[in-house]
């Protein structure tokens, strides 16, 4: 029991809560911007639980499907599903399991929230097939990870403003960013085995994408202080988001893949750095 129980635990990437993060902190942004500073309680707390529950639920079907490719690559062959320690019904159920856990959370939502979060887990359970067919699947998964900022403006506004679309066109660039560090790790072994990553697609052009990913983010973000009429403070706290970007990227050595997996981790900072912007705007 212990033996499965922990088997589970690594599945879940329980040991590794950093993309639990980096889908949280974005979606709280876009909680704070669509209530104008006066989130609810319970708002906050289900969206706190539908980070986690989808990042788990992503997880499994990605492991799920890649087992195969899992065991030829150095970081990921040892993988429960990809060793063999959890069985492919066993993850399934799991991830229908929590599947259902996140549909109660649906309960506390409007109408439009809940249509938001059926297409949301349409491209979760579909992302880990897109490496098969796009040449930058970073672009899908920011995609994913930026579902939460239309839940957030779908509930407290039953609208889609252009605020809503800066933040999240920002955020997929920030996805771009740092998966694309993260996936440099495994360029070696993708190459050889023809997965495709835009580690692959931009070889050579990774800092340009990276330079060019975190501007437009940094553009995106001041443009919603211009047009909401932010006060100094929010632009101040931004100011400060620009000054860590310019720190990871002068401080880490993309060649190195243990500077790439402290950069991805890193990026976690900056997620916290953005959501205080918008906590610091309605203060």
């Amino acid at each position: 029991m212990l033996s499965t129980l922990k088997n589970y635990f690594f599945l879940l990437r329980l040991d590794k809560p950093i993309g639990v993060y980096l889908l949280l902190w974005p979606s709280l942004s876009a909680v704070w911007l669509a209530s104008e500073g006066k989130p609810d309680l319970l708002i906050i707390i289900i969206f706190c639980l539908g980070s986690f529950f989808m990042r788990s639920a992503g997880v499994i079907i990605n492991d799920y499907f890649d087992q195969n490719i899992d065991r030829k690559v150095l970081r990921t062959f040892n993988r429960p599903i990809a060793n063999n320690s959890v069985s492919n019904k066993e993850a399934i159920s799991l991830f229908l399991i929590i599947m259902i856990f996140s549909s109660f959370l649906l309960l506390f939502l409007n109408l439009m929230s809940f249509y938001v979060a059926l297409f949301c887990i349409l491209l979760i359970s579909s992302y880990p097939l897109m490496k098969r067919f796009l040449s930058i699947p970073q672009l899908y998964l920011g995609i994913c990870y930026s579902m939460g900022i239309f839940m957030a403006f779908a509930f407290y506004k039953e609208a889609f403003p252009l605020s809503c679309w800066l933040l999240f066109f920002g955020n997929i660039l920030w996805v771009l960013a740092y998966d694309t560090v993260y996936a440099l790790s495994d360029r070696e072994d993708d190459l050889l085995i023809n997965v495709k990553s835009s580690a692959v697609f931009f070889q050579g052009k990774e800092k340009l994408v990276l330079w060019l990913s975190y501007f437009l983010l940094i553009t995106f973000l001041i443009l919603i202080g211009i047009f909401n009429s932010f006060s100094l403070i929010y632009f101040f706290v931004i100011a400060l988001n620009i000054f860590l970007i310019l720190f990871l990227m002068i401080t880490t050595n993309f060649e190195k893949s243990s500077d790439c997996s402290k950069f991805f981790r890193k990026n976690h900072w900056l997620g916290i750095g953005i959501f205080f912007s918008f906590v610091a705007a309605f203060i």
